[in-house]
């Protein structure tokens, strides 16, 4: 092996990946560097194996319902084992698509073992080897909160989640984010009690406060149990029994259970990379980095979940092209402005830009928001699932004001296929285009995404009043 590159990523998951493909197609020679699984994180443990459970549960769920369209089914039961087959079948389809075959034959050569920054190149397993550029893509690890008696038992992460044999009875839920609420719904739907416990008291409090609103009330009406608002003050297992003594509002509470899955967030895997030594500064968050994913240290960048900025595959991927490209002088600043958020539970919740206070807090009077329920999009109420709202906000022009629908601020939404229906949004937004040209596409009828089409006209002149109706009417469902 020649020793010698002219960019090495250190990390072999999207980020590290992604970074050593834009390399490679600038002509450069790179070397991949992997102490885990190629594919990293988001294949093995997390985007694809969480997706692969929650279908499953969904397809339970909708059997399990079927009685509402007029179809008796009868005898249905989960067998869990096969679930979790399927599920790691589909995580060995997709991984195949990462494996060193596949990135060796892209003109990436992948090798094994740990590496540390040295000056000048890096040390993979005490072998120097020479380069002129480093991308740091090393991830992240599941946070465990400070609570008493917690590392002393056999507590879950979504790194042994998805290795369970059996189904738990009742599951416990340290943490309400998206990995917390995704994994509660399903595990609910498959027949297990579940109850989730956070400190944060607000419910999904960077989601918009009517989206959140929604998706509280239809996970609690599927039996999943919320004590918001709560702090852990000891765990304990004992005969095959987790025990969680919590305090809220002054009082101690005891929950019992199972299985204890804890989802309250990543820290980035930052140990023993030689970065101090290396002058590579780190925050509390992850590597400090610039606008071009550029650490403190000269030819070092780091991308993906290591920044801590964004704990998004899709993010990773961005910011690893980035780092590369500016690592080997086509050096382009990162913009989030643009960047969407899924939480992939049913229905599903995405957004994109500013949430409604954040636009009026800094645009004022100027926002304009046009919201939609999903009855009253004819598709939603054809399969069944009338439950969902589309909020649109939006800015006047200086020269001509709220003529075209407004500049597009942020979309929000939950329902069904929102994960989808988001990203005509993002292109809305990328392009700077105004809410209007969303109106004006023939949208095919009668399709999910008319209702991009019906939200998105309420902005034109004269359909303010329009707007103001439909969310009185939302406002009123959520009462109901």
């Amino acid at each position: 092996m020649n020793d010698s590159y002219d960019l090495v990523a250190i990390g072999g998951g999207t980020a590290g990946i992604s970074a050593a493909q834009a390399a490679v197609a600038m002509g450069k020679k790179v070397l991949l560097v992997s102490e885990g699984p190629l594919g990293g994180e988001c294949t093995w443990n997390g985007c694809v194996p969480s997706k692969a459970l929650i279908e499953a549960a969904r397809v339970h769920h909708v059997v399990a319902t079927a009685g509402r369209y007029g179809i008796r089914a009868s005898g249905v039961s989960v067998d869990f084992p096969a679930v979790m087959r399927r599920l790691h079948e589909v995580i060995n389809d997709i991984a195949r698509f990462e494996d060193e075959a596949h990135l060796q034959d892209a003109g990436i050569t992948v090798r094994r073992g740990h590496a540390q920054l040295l000056d000048g190149g890096v040390a993979v397993d005490g072998t120097v080897i020479s380069t002129g550029n480093v991308v740091i893509a090393t991830g992240s690890h599941p946070a465990l909160p400070p609570v008493p008696g917690l590392e002393a038992v056999p507590y879950l992460t979504n790194e042994t989640l998805f290795n369970l044999a059996t189904q738990p009875s009742h599951l416990i839920v340290l943490g309400a984010g998206p990995i917390g609420l995704e994994m509660a719904q399903s595990f609910a739907r498959l027949g297990s009690t579940v109850d989730v416990i956070d400190v944060v008291a607000d419910y999904l409090p960077r989601e918009d406060p009517d989206v959140a609103s929604l998706s509280r009330r239809l996970l609690e009406h599927e039996g999943v149990r919320f004590t918001l608002g709560a702090k852990t003050t000891h765990v304990s297992h004992d005969g095959g029994t987790f025990r969680l003594s919590i305090e809220i509002d002054g009082e101690t509470q005891s929950v019992g259970g199972d299985a204890l899955l804890v989802a309250t967030g990543r820290r980035p895997n930052i140990e023993a990379l030689n970065l101090e030594q290396a002058g590579v500064r780190v925050s509390k968050t992850g590597i400090d980095v610039d606008a071009h994913l550029q650490t403190s240290a000269a030819n070092v960048y780091a991308a993906g979940d290591v920044t801590g900025i964004l704990p998004f595959t899709h993010a990773a991927a961005y910011q690893g092209r980035l780092a590369a490209r500016s690592a080997l002088g086509k050096r382009t600043s990162a913009s989030y402005r643009v960047v969407p958020w899924i939480i992939f539970t049913d229905p599903e919740i995405a957004h994109v830009g500013l949430t409604e206070p954040e636009a009026r807090a800094k645009h004022g009077d100027d926002v304009h928001v046009a919201t939609l329920p999903f009855s009253a999009i004819d598709r939603a109420v054809i399969i069944g699932e009338p439950d969902g709202l589309i909020k649109v906000i939006t800015k006047g022009n200086p020269l001509i004001g709220h003529a075209g629908g407004g500049a597009v601020l942020g979309a929000h939404m939950i329902g069904p296929g929102a994960g989808e229906l988001i990203h005509e949004f993002v292109v809305a937004m990328q392009v700077r285009a105004f809410s209007g040209r969303l109106a004006q596409a023939i949208h095919a009828y009668p399709s999910m995404s008319v209702g991009v089409q019906q939200a998105t006209a309420q902005l034109f002149a004269g359909g303010r009043a329009a707007a103001g109706e439909m969310r009185a009417e939302l406002s009123q469902l959520q009462r109901d």
